[in-house]
C-alpha cells in the first residue's frame, strides 16, 4: 500500500485495492480527518468509519458498493455534510435512502451519479428509457428522504412535489407501494 496523501486534516487512499480502512489508520488519522477520500477500491466493511467523529466529506466512488455495505456501518455520523457514492451498485432506492438518512442524517450534498438507482443518463444503456420524469421522482424521493440535503448529484435540491411522485393508494384505496416506517 502506498503512503497515504495527508494534510492532517485530509487522508486519500485512492486506488490502494482496500477491502477495509487497516487498524492502524484508523488509530492514527480518526481523531483528526475532515476529508476522507477511498475512491477506486473494493470496500466490504465500513464498521470503522464510526470512529472518524471528525468526517465532513466522505468519497467512496467506484467501490463496487451496494446497501449491504451501509449495513456494516456500527453508529451514525451525524457530522458529515457530504457524501460521495458515485458509480457503485446501488439499486434499490427505498433501502438505500433508509440506510443513508440513518447513518448520515445531517447531509447537504448528496451524489449517486452512475448507481442503478439514479436515473442520471450517465450509464445509459442503448434504447433506454431514461426520462426526465424518472429524474425529477428520483430527485423528490431523496429530497423528501433527506430534510437537510442541499445539493444532488449536480444541482441543487429542488423540493416541488408537483405531480403524482409518491402514490400511497389507488383509486380503490388499496396501497400501490409498500412503506415502512424507519
Amino acid at each position: 500500500m502506498q503512503t497515504p496523501e495527508n494534510n492532517d486534516s485530509q487522508l486519500i487512499l485512492v486506488q490502494q485495492n482496500l477491502r477495509t480502512l487497516p487498524q492502524e489508520l484508523v488509530k492514527s488519522h480518526a481523531d483528526h480527518v475532515e476529508v476522507l477520500d477511498l475512491s477506486h477500491n473494493c470496500l466490504k466493511d465500513l464498521s470503522w468509519l464510526a470512529e472518524f467523529e471528525q468526517l465532513r466529506h466522505l468519497v467512496l466512488d467506484n467501490n463496487r458498493m451496494h446497501e449491504a455495505h451501509l449495513r456494516t456501518l456500527t453508529r451514525p455520523l451525524p457530522q458529515l455534510e457530504i457524501l460521495m457514492l458515485n458509480k457503485n451498485e446501488f439499486n434499490d432506492l427505498p433501502t438505500t435512502m433508509r440506510l443513508i438518512r440513518r447513518f448520515f442524517p445531517n447531509l447537504e450534498y448528496l451524489s449517486l451519479h452512475g448507481n442503478p438507482i439514479c436515473p442520471d443518463g450517465l450509464e445509459l444503456q442503448p434504447f433506454s428509457s431514461y426520462l426526465r420524469y424518472d429524474y425529477a421522482y428520483y430527485s423528490n424521493y431523496i429530497a423528501q428522504s433527506l430534510s437537510k440535503l442541499k445539493f444532488l448529484d449536480h444541482g441543487v435540491v429542488q423540493r416541488t412535489y408537483q405531480y403524482e411522485s409518491f402514490p400511497l393508494k389507488n383509486y380503490a384505496g388499496k396501497p400501490l407501494i409498500q412503506t415502512t416506517s424507519f
